[in-house]
């Protein structure tokens, strides 16, 4: 089944950063568009979907993917990271699903020549644009992730973590290494070599234990007694290693401490248990924040805090602009701030689809019945909070406005609304700002649904039971 998300981001139709292909037999649209979302600000392409936004099919759907990837590969310089080309099905309608971010590493050339994004067109780029993406690519190779990590030597290695990525690569498919037994070719094809040294992208993925020249990279994780951080704590532990080691010691340290709800399921013994918070969440909610934090910042890291009504997962960086916490509940473009870093985690499947892990987080919640998720960022970080379903009513008591509760009252599950027609309807005499922060509320709460952006916005309702208690 084709992701609710996807389906949305079709139905809003094409943009400068969403095309679509009625077909596949050609790949020379596909692979200049491609390009050309590359040098700007990524995007997604709908192999399948005509220009009206009609999901059609193709034939054939998985080896014409594997042919189109294999030509992306070999014909866009230099090498395109995270680029993730995938088939869904829609009863039994296939499309190409092609996933492009932000390239960090351009100017990117397609057959010879670069493209850019001009609106909801590719075009060949001039001069000009040529000059201003060969600036830009100067400052990315001044990423911390890209510096050589001076005393890192090959005895310094994880030689289990190296096997563990070509297991996992070859078990995927998502990349092809040219010399797969020589581990030193294996590091330079991935790019975490540097003049015959190693990165620090390096460093951090694979060293035994890189805290010994990076000690930020640590993770501080504590479960607490109360509600509020305090000296009360049940568990407490840093974490450190390679980071697909770090990131599994501190998942395990969540699990182990967070509640499981049992229930019984008839008149036997058997009983159905549920987690406190669904566990992929977890898993989406640690890999952004290790793949997306400010690893220069030697006062940063990672730290995870367990109270009785919520989790949150802190990291030392901030969301790449244009981005705001309120865009990521939705379809929004793929910036990786360590682009090396999140590739080889995408080659290892903890990363799944580039640039839909917050929007996975906030489906789950909902589908778990929690409230809505919250990202918040501020001067020292970016800060997911989940919240258990034990702390559910903390949120807003339970309780809605008289507006909000004639809403709710007269919706049933799948019915939207436009924000201007919920002003008019239901919030006669409030701003156009507080109507919209009514609206927000609900979705917060779960009781309403965000679909489309911009003029297209309208609000659903979705099943989650209300109680029907007003506040004042």
């Amino acid at each position: 089944m084709i992701q609710d998300s996807i389906k949305r981001q079709i139905c809003d139709g094409e943009t400068a950063t969403v095309e679509f292909q009625d077909g596949a037999k050609e790949f020379a649209p596909i692979g200049r568009a491609v390009c050309a979302f590359l040098n700007g600000k990524g995007g997604d392409i709908f192999c399948g979907v005509s220009h009206a936004g009609v999901i059609l099919g193709l034939p054939d759907a998985m080896p014409t993917a594997d042919r189109l990837r294999k030509h992306l590969q070999e014909t866009i310089t230099p090498h395109a990271p995270l680029l993730s080309v995938t088939v869904d099905d829609e009863d039994g309608r296939n499309i190409i699903t092609i996933e492009i971010p932000a390239g960090t590493q351009g100017p990117y050339v397609y057959e010879g020549a670069a493209y850019v994004r001009r609106g909801g067109e590719t075009r060949a780029a001039d001069a000009a644009t040529l000059h201003r993406l060969l600036q830009a690519a100067s400052v990315a190779t001044e990423l911390w992730e890209k510096r050589v990590s001076t005393a890192l030597e090959f005895d310094d290695l994880d030689t289990g973590e190296l096997e563990g990525l070509m297991k996992e690569a070859g078990k995927a498919g998502r990349f092809a290494f040219e010399k797969p037994d020589d581990r030193l070719d294996v590091l330079r094809q991935l790019g975490l070599t540097r003049g015959g040294q190693f990165t620090q992208a390096a460093d951090v993925l694979f060293a035994k234990n890189p805290a010994f020249r990076h000690p930020q990279i640590r993770i501080r994780a504590t479960c607490f007694e109360e509600d509020k951080e305090s000296d009360r704590f049940l568990d407490d532990n840093v974490f450190e290693g390679p980071l697909v080691k770090m990131l599994d010691r501190t998942e395990k340290f969540i699990f182990r401490n967070m509640r499981t709800a049992v229930s019984f399921r008839g008149k036997g013994l058997q009983t159905d248990d549920r987690a406190e918070y669904p566990p992929e969440t977890i898993r989406e909610g640690l890999v952004n924040a290790l793949a997306h934090r400010d690893y220069a910042s030697f006062h940063g890291g990672v730290a995870v805090r367990l109270f009785p009504s919520r989790l949150e997962i802190w990291n030392a960086g901030h969301l790449p602009s244009p981005l705001k916490p309120g865009d990521l509940k939705r379809n929004h473009p793929s910036i990786p701030v360590n682009p090396d870093i999140v590739h080889v985690l995408y080659i290892r499947s903890y990363m799944n689809r580039i640039g839909r892990g917050t929007q996975k987080i906030a489906n789950l919640c909902r589908e778990h019945g929690l409230r809505s998720p919250q990202w918040r960022d501020d001067s020292t970080g970016v800060t997911l909070t989940l919240f258990a379903q034990a702390g559910n009513q903390r949120g807003n008591n339970g309780s809605v406005n008289s507006r909000q509760a004639v809403l709710l009252a007269k919706f049933k599950p799948g019915e939207e609304i436009r924000p201007g027609d919920y002003q008019r309807q239901y919030a006669e005499g409030v701003t156009e700002r507080q109507a919209r922060r009514d609206l927000t509320e609900l979705e917060d709460a779960n009781l309403l649904e965000r679909v489309g952006a911009g003029a297209t916005t309208r609000y659903r309702r979705t099943a989650r039971d209300w109680k029907g208690r007003n506040r004042t």
